[in-house]
């Protein structure tokens, strides 16, 4: 699963980039290695990364004790940590920087937690790429980047009943002015793409690949699309 011949766009443009957003996205623990643009996105962002997290988090606790998860862009595994806390039995983390999944290995190993946490570099939009079978899978600001075709690969990839994924809503176009700073943003650093989706577009998608009951849960100002039970 580590070996990837051929990357989409969007995994080219992460592999380059993550560093310098995950560091301004969690300012907290400091923006030595975001560059400019990024620490500026934090001004207008503040907090929100953190928020999106928690919010997550919250709506898997009733659903996550004893489970199996694959965390999909895991980044460094701020969020597969927090599974294992709240109960997870193990977190798999698949990321396409091979920087940030040393990082999240290194991690796990100081804290001695190697047998429930594994995490591995997969660029998860390149069709016939079979994800680790678990109970729930998740994503926090992932498949925003995909198109339709790649929203396809990545869904017929998983092997899993339940999604609880970060939901890129046409809703964030009303969000003033943050969506029109964005859209400055994508332009500057030749982000490839950010894709809007209703719940029925989705579901047109999901349902292919045997996601059905989906459901957009607006909370903290995020949108999530998911099938757990209610």
């Amino acid at each position: 699963m580590n070996q990837i011949n051929q990357k989409s766009e969007s995994a080219k443009y992460w592999e380059e980039h993550l560093e310098s957003w995950e560091a301004s996205a969690y300012f907290k623990e400091g923006q030595q290695k975001a560059n400019w643009w990024d620490r500026l996105s934090t001004v207008f962002r503040g907090d929100a990364m953190y928020v999106r997290m928690q919010t997550a988090l919250e709506l898997l606790k009733p659903h996550i004790k004893d489970k199996t998860v694959l965390d999909v862009g895991c980044a460094s595994g701020r969020f597969a940590f927090q599974m294992i806390e709240a109960g997870a039995t193990k977190v798999f983390g698949t990321d396409i920087s091979n920087e940030a999944v040393n990082l999240a290995k290194q991690r796990a190993k100081e804290l001695n937690l190697q047998n429930q946490l594994e995490f591995s570099i997969t660029d998860v939009v390149q069709a016939n790429t079979p994800l680790q079978q678990v109970d729930i899978v998740t994503a926090l600001g992932v498949i925003e980047y995909f198109d339709a075709k790649d929203m396809a690969a990545f869904l017929g990839n998983l092997r899993t009943k339940y999604i609880l994924l970060d939901f890129p809503d046409l809703g964030r176009k009303k969000e003033f002015p943050t969506w029109m700073l964005r859209q400055v943003y994508i332009r500057v650093n030749k982000l490839p793409g950010v894709y809007l989706y209703s719940l029925d577009e989705f579901a047109k998608i999901a349902e292919l690949f045997g996601f059905t009951n989906l459901r957009v849960i607006n909370k903290n100002q995020f949108y999530y699309v998911t099938n757990l039970p209610e």
